[in-house]
């Protein structure tokens, strides 16, 4: 049986390891630093806009970005679209104040994720 760290580093698991403490998170497992740290190293993908930047959406009185742990969920919610990757440290830094990110938005392992303000 795989111990909880090895869970979360995805040793014989087919999930990014960002999925996995996500998981491990919402289980009370985890501490949300740990996301977070895995989040800003992690490859994220959303919808390409025609114009640069991303594509907020205004959802139950706060603006987001959702954000997708693979090409395969992006696709499943947004179908064919162009699209863009980057680490989710640089998402995040390049985000307007009041901006969150919400990975991927249509799975139980959804966590919302605030940049920092900064005074942080």
């Amino acid at each position: 049986m795989r111990s909880e760290d090895e869970q979360a580093r995805g040793i014989g698991l087919g999930e990014p390891e960002v999925v996995r403490v996500a998981r491990l998170v919402r289980a009370g497992r985890r501490h949300p630093a740990m996301f977070r740290r895995v989040f800003g190293e992690a490859a994220v993908y959303c919808q390409r806009p025609e114009r640069p930047g991303v594509l907020i959406a205004e959802v139950a009185g706060g603006r987001w970005v959702g954000v997708f742990s693979t090409l395969e969920r992006l696709g499943c919610f947004a179908g064919e679209c162009d699209w863009q990757a980057m680490t989710g440290a640089d998402l995040l830094s390049q985000l307007p104040e009041g901006v969150g990110v919400l990975l991927d938005p249509q799975d139980e392992h959804v966590i919302p994720v605030l940049a920092a303000t900064p005074d942080e």
